[in-house]
């Protein structure tokens, strides 16, 4: 019994020595089919320079089976195995079978390998003209900003305003425009987004085909969204020459203009000063243009840059008085002051019975020379009215007198 077991045994790797023999002294013919092994096209620059393209949606495969001895067989795989399609012979559009080259490793020589069996024999491919373009994009809005804030649409920017496609010529002819969609429900801050698009024809129609290609795949949008607000416009009046804002009939063309900015900027701006009059300067009526100026960070939305301001003063009448009587006051220690003028000639407005009361020896003319140095120059001139007169008459405009500061 034992000796049965030892004779199999032996039998055994008689066989398995003859089979190792067999496959790698002998290494006999062995088959293998390798599938869907996917087309490389060759000199497809040549076919855009002929300009046309191919337009099959997919990329064609090639089924094998080859024969050849054990060894080279398995190295190869779908992978390794090349199918090259050159496209150099094609000249005209339409549907044309082309045929291929079959590459193996570098290490599997191709006079070992046999072509049992290839399908397809040969790639069929539709080709087309091709075609550049470029085309505009559209912004389509929906929706709308809410009450109290603005889109500054015309003032929009796109990085791509233009695309630039290729493609069949068919396709690319139908192509108007790209199209992205901009929704502007509750919108409150600016918008700096990049945007998918879409291809549309003429009537706003989707052109869609995945052999358009294209020079980016999305655009980004800026639109500027600010909160408005109306604010008032003014000047402001000051009081003198004998007559009070309240008393003029002041008429402006414009009150208020509408402004933009940010919520930061706005909560702050309550009016917008333009001027500033000073009714004791003035000897008639008074009328101006004034320019709007908004603060930095601000928009004016109005159509309005200019305030036209008028200023009607009341009846009243404007008299000269020749002062004598001018006071130096706050002379610097160690000074002496001199009025060089002897007299001066002011203007003085208010009514016709208080000026025909008044005299010019009820006036004074105070000099000021509080930080003073010696030496000659202009000092401004301060008025004094009587206190009984105070409340209805005013000087009209502004004096200087003329002094001289000396050491005692």
């Amino acid at each position: 019994m034992k000796r049965k077991v030892v004779y199999a045994i032996l039998a055994l790797l008689c066989s398995l020595g003859l089979w190792m023999y067999v496959v790698t002294v002998e290494n006999p013919a062995f088959e293998g089919t390798f599938y869907n092994i996917p087309v490389v096209f060759e000199n497809e620059e040549i076919l855009m320079e002929r300009g046309l393209m191919i337009t099959s949606d997919k990329i064609p495969t090639v089924t094998l089976k080859l024969s050849g001895n054990r060894t080279d067989v398995n190295k190869l795989d779908e992978s390794n195995i090349t199918i090259l399609a050159d496209l150099s012979k094609i000249y005209s559009s339409g549907e044309q079978k082309v045929n291929y080259t079959i590459m193996y490793p570098g290490d599997v020589p191709t006079n070992s390998i046999e072509i049992i069996n290839q399908t397809p024999q040969q790639i069929q491919l539709t080709f087309a003209e091709w075609k550049y373009k470029e085309v505009d994009v559209e912004v389509a809005y929906s929706g709308s900003v809410p009450e109290q804030f603005i889109a500054f649409k015309e003032n929009a920017t796109l990085d791509f305003p233009k695309i630039a496609v290729t493609g069949p010529a068919a396709i690319i002819d139908r192509i108007d425009k790209a199209r992205i969609q901009v929704n502007l429900d509750d919108r409150t801050e600016t918008i700096s987004e990049a945007f998918a698009y879409t291809f549309c024809d003429k009537d706003g129609n989707p052109v869609e085909s995945n052999q358009i290609k294209a020079n980016t795949d999305e655009i980004r949008y800026t639109l500027k969204i600010q909160r408005w607000k109306d604010i008032p416009v003014k000047v402001n009046i000051i009081d003198g020459g004998g007559i009070q804002g309240e008393d003029c009939q002041i008429i402006m063309d414009t009150s208020t203009i509408r402004v933009s900015g940010s919520e930061q900027v706005l909560e702050k701006l309550d009016e917008l000063v333009i001027g500033e009059i000073r009714l004791g300067e003035l000897t008639s009526d008074f009328h101006e243009i004034y320019n709007i100026e908004v603060p930095e960070g601000v928009t004016n939305l109005s159509e309005k840059h200019k305030v036209t301001v008028t200023i009607k003063l009341p009846d009243l009448e404007l008299r000269e008085f020749t002062v004598t009587n001018i006071q130096p006051v706050n002379v610097p220690d160690g000074l002496t002051a001199s009025i060089i003028n002897a007299e001066k000639v002011i203007r003085v407005r208010g009514p016709k019975e208080m000026l025909d009361a008044m005299t010019a020896e009820q006036l004074r003319i105070k000099v000021d020379f509080t930080g003073a140095e010696a030496g000659a120059a202009s000092y401004r001139a301060l008025v004094v009215i009587p206190p009984e007169y105070a409340e209805y008459v005013g000087v009209v405009g502004t004096y200087d007198v003329n002094a001289n500061l000396t050491g005692k």
